[in-house]
């Protein structure tokens, strides 16, 4: 207990908001760094044989979104180039259609997506893709492991140019959300990255179990939550329901309540708490929710929402207030939250008159 409330106590300080600001200054800097890098040293390097990646983020967990520049000198005429005002601008000597690729390479697996070249307003020529991650969502067939991306360009010649892709092309995200890496579809995680030489790579991990809040149902005795779980063996056919445990922090209360399914739908579930019965009104209590571990093992799933874009779920994510009678008639306040984690919270509050 007091090794909780004083990590609780230091994530509060002022000196933990101060270090916020110095990690993200530190940030910024390697930021700054690594582009000084590949503009300085690994572009040179190339020798004209590489792409410098302006842009490149996976957004809706499963869209990769990039923008290159080519370098000089790199032919790619014809009527395929848009140029700044998105009509088509041939090449000085009009030759065939140039084509481009974007390359995902494993090993000795390639895989072609199409993209786009565009004449930019000072004459360079860039490469800009949206590309669909997943064969079974109707993408490019990636699998799992690490994929080293690159250019392929057709521009009618007997074999085409292939060009690295240097640089992460990193973007600096301000407001309330940030890109989101796993797919709300398939679970699976998708990370942009630089290999050791600084050529853009894209990680795909396998899905992680979590437990999704659908909704929040309210009533005057309790309530229930909707909750649903992905990840392996989220399809539970034939298997025993599962057990939510009931948690006070505070007083290391903890209580077991099992979940019954969702018809039409074999991931999700529903808990009903009766919190009139369970609620010990005398002081404050707040309770969250967790998923008891099943028979392979493991850790317990908090139950909340994780599968978002948002930077503080607990800011945006708000719940409506409810109220519930307790069995000794002490009307109280019942505040559904979410934790920085995403995790969700059931926050009551005895009111000290006898009127709801």
């Amino acid at each position: 207990m007091i090794k909780k409330s004083a990590g609780i106590a230091l994530r509060r300080s002022p000196a933990m908001k101060v270090g916020a600001s110095v990690r993200r200054r530190a940030a910024a800097g390697l930021a700054s760094g690594r582009s000084t890098l590949v503009d300085s040293v690994l572009m040179p390097a190339a020798q004209g044989s590489a792409a410098r990646v302006q842009y490149a983020a996976v957004l809706d967990g499963h869209t990769l979104n990039l923008r290159a520049l080519l370098p000089a000198g790199v032919p790619v005429t014809g009527a395929d180039v848009s140029d700044a005002s998105g009509a088509d601008a041939a090449g000085p000597d009009d030759g065939a259609p140039a084509r481009a690729h974007v390359l995902f390479i494993s090993g000795g697996t390639r895989i072609r997506a199409a993209a786009r070249l565009h004449r930019e307003r000072d004459g360079q020529t860039s490469v800009q893709a949206t590309v669909l991650l997943g064969e079974d969502i109707g993408g490019v067939p990636v699998t799992l492991g690490r994929w080293t991306l690159g250019l392929e360009l057709d521009s009618g010649s007997p074999a085409p140019v292939r060009l690295q892709l240097i640089g992460d092309g990193a973007p600096a995200y301000g407001g309330p959300t940030r890109p989101l890496d796993t797919c709300v579809r398939t679970g699976r995680r998708h990370r942009l990255g630089l290999t050791p030489a600084g050529r853009l790579r894209l990680t795909i991990a396998p899905p992680v179990a979590r437990a999704e809040v659908l909704r929040v149902n309210r009533a005057f005795t309790g309530t229930s939550v909707l909750f649903a779980v992905y990840g392996p063996d989220a399809a539970r056919d034939g298997a025993a329901p599962p057990i939510v445990e009931l948690v006070e922090q505070q007083r290391r209360t903890v209580l077991r309540h099992t979940a019954e399914p969702l018809p039409a739908d074999a991931t999700a579930w529903r808990v009903t708490l009766p919190l009139g019965r369970l609620l010990d009104t005398s002081a404050r209590q707040t309770w969250s929710l967790r998923l008891v571990p099943g028979p392979r093992g493991g850790k317990p799933l908090e139950i909340g929402r994780h599968g978002h874009d948002l930077r503080s779920p607990r800011k945006v994510l708000t719940p409506p207030k409810f109220t519930v009678r307790a069995e000794d008639g002490t009307f109280v306040e019942v505040k559904p939250q979410y934790t920085r984690r995403g995790a969700l919270q059931l926050v009551c509050t005895p009111r000290k008159s006898g009127t709801p």
